[in-house]
Order: C-alpha cells, then sequence, then structure tokens
C-alpha cells in the first residue's frame, strides 16, 4: 500500500464527499424525507435523555446530561447559527483533552431506511427524546448551502467511554450497506466496508466527513 499516496488523496477524498455530502442534501430538501426536523438553532439541555447506540456489536443506551459544543473559531461558521460545522473540524475542544472518543453520525441518503434511524427528528419533544442535546442546524460551507437542518441519523460508537465525544459524519448511500452497519452494530463494521475498494459506491466519498462538534454522553446500559 503507498501510504504517501493515500495521505495526500484524503484531502481531496474530503472535498470530493463533502460537495457531494451537500448536492445529496439538496435533492433530500426536494424530496421532504431523511432532514431531522427544527426551526431553531439550538436545544435546551435535557439532563435525562437517551437515545440508542450501536458499540461493539450490540446496541447502547447512552444518556446525554448536557448541551453540545461546537468550536466557533471554525471561521466559516456565522454567529447567529449553531455555530456547527461538517466539512471543518475543530482548533479547540470543550476541554483540554486530546484523547477522545469518536461517535460516528451515520446519515442514510435515501428514503425509508431500515432499521429507521435512531434520532429522527432534532428537536426530540417528550416522548420520545429523539435527539436531545443535539444542535438544530449544521453549516455547509459551500455556495448555496449555509445553514441546512440537522439530518435524520443512528450512532455508531468507537468504545464504551462517556464525556465529550468527537463527531464524525459517514453519509451511507445504499439500504444493503446500511443494513450491514445495522446487523454489525460497531466500528469495525463500518471500517470494513470503509477498507474495500469500492467503498465510495456506499460511503460518500469513501470516508469519513469532520465536524468541529462535540456531544456529551455516558453509555448507561
Amino acid at each position: 500500500m503507498n501510504i504517501i499516496a493515500r495521505s495526500h488523496a484524503r484531502p481531496r477524498l474530503l472535498a470530493v464527499a463533502i460537495a457531494a455530502f451537500s448536492a445529496a442534501l439538496s435533492v433530500l430538501f426536494v424530496g421532504g424525507y431523511a432532514l431531522a426536523s427544527g426551526s431553531g438553532s439550538n436545544t435546551l439541555p435535557v439532563s435525562s435523555a437517551r437515545t440508542p447506540a450501536w458499540s461493539n456489536g450490540k446496541t447502547v443506551t447512552v444518556q446525554y446530561p448536557q448541551n453540545y459544543f461546537c468550536d466557533r473559531t471554525v471561521t466559516a461558521v456565522p454567529l447567529g447559527a449553531s455555530g456547527c460545522e461538517v466539512g471543518a473540524p475543530a482548533n479547540v475542544g470543550p476541554v483540554a483533552n486530546p484523547d477522545r472518543s469518536t461517535l460516528y453520525v451515520v446519515i442514510p441518503l435515501f428514503a425509508n431506511p431500515n432499521p429507521a434511524t435512531m434520532c429522527p427528528t432534532a428537536t426530540g419533544p417528550t416522548p420520545p427524546l429523539n435527539c436531545p442535546n443535539h444542535p438544530q442546524d449544521i453549516y455547509v460551507p459551500l455556495p448555496g448551502f449555509g445553514d441546512i437542518p440537522l439530518p435524520a441519523h443512528s450512532h455508531i460508537l468507537d468504545g464504551p467511554a462517556g464525556g465529550w465525544w468527537d463527531v464524525k459524519g459517514v453519509v451511507v448511500l445504499d439500504q444493503a450497506t446500511w443494513a450491514e452497519l445495522a446487523a454489525g452494530k460497531s466500528l469495525a463494521t463500518l471500517l470494513n466496508v470503509e477498507a474495500r475498494p469500492d467503498a465510495a459506491s456506499h460511503i460518500m466519498g469513501g470516508t469519513n466527513l469532520p465536524t468541529n462538534l462535540f456531544l456529551f454522553f455516558n453509555t448507561v446500559s
């Protein structure tokens, strides 16, 4: 494997993935599906709120004791928005701890995913609490986009840790891959899909998208 070639190719893959992500979201706006609802930029923290997540081959429950954090030093983000952006990694985190766990936010780019997304709406009225302590919007720094509603999604954890989680986006292109991830319920399954030669046919850009978003939660069951 040519590691040097792959390191130079990665920024290009990210750029392609972000552009494709944005174009696809415009289709979703027209089609009216797969976007989480929410008209405001922020949600109030709900300390008892819980959602499912996939981790190490099983479905676990995570609890969100406080609100999200987005690094506003990423300058493309308008100050009037939630401050969250896809395609740009954070310059600073919510706390001085570089060894954070990673949450992979898995977004289906097709209608009626089976199983359904864990967070079908951004606000999560009670009941159910669909996306507690998430931002309701995220910024796409490309012409014609800007702030968009948070897409409906599910969660893959890289382990059972708690505290602040660095969020990365994964856009799934087809039902078969979505079903494979749901059956595997693990980061290992996702990495296996992304390692295949045809990964870009199943995961947009064949890679994960950085964000400046962090969520705070603990695995409770």
